[in-house]
């Protein structure tokens, strides 16, 4: 039974997955817990399933790993659910319906402006740096003996 079930549902789904993903990327990347279960268990990592989809193999290794992604996945589900936590993601969602966001007109230029800004600075640092580069080489006399 989750707290307050219809609340917050957007905030609390994306802090889910969010977080669900990101033990995924964990326990199933290159150097994550199933290859150090892999290398942990040595030659007795039995393949169930040569060409499985997304993991590749399916292996004990790779079984161990999805059942802790799993029981993880679980516990975010279960913490999530909390009533501090809730109210939290409840409150940030209720705070983000509020915000007004800008029109895509608005925010091209914006974009145009920064990236205006961005050369304009650009150009200014590169002349300052190449004078003072200048006056270094006059004041030391060009780095020659």
């Amino acid at each position: 039974m989750s707290y307050r079930k219809n609340d917050g549902r957007y905030a609390r789904m994306f802090a889910f997955w969010a977080l669900f993903l990101l033990v995924a990327f964990g326990c199933f990347h290159g150097g994550g817990l199933s290859d150090l279960v892999a290398a942990w268990i040595g030659d007795s990592d039995q393949t169930y399933v040569d060409p499985f989809p997304i993991l590749g193999t399916l292996k004990t290794s790779t079984c161990i790993a999805l059942g802790a992604w799993l029981v993880i996945g679980f516990c975010i589900s279960r913490i999530l659910n909390r009533k501090r936590i809730a109210n939290a993601l409840i409150d940030t969602e209720a705070e983000m319906k509020k915000v007004t966001w800008p029109t895509w007109t608005e925010t091209w230029h914006g974009t145009i402006a920064v990236a205006a800004m961005v050369v304009v600075m650009f150009i200014y640092l590169f002349v300052v740096d190449l004078g003072l580069a200048k006056a270094m080489m006059l004041l030391l006399g060009g780095g020659q003996a």
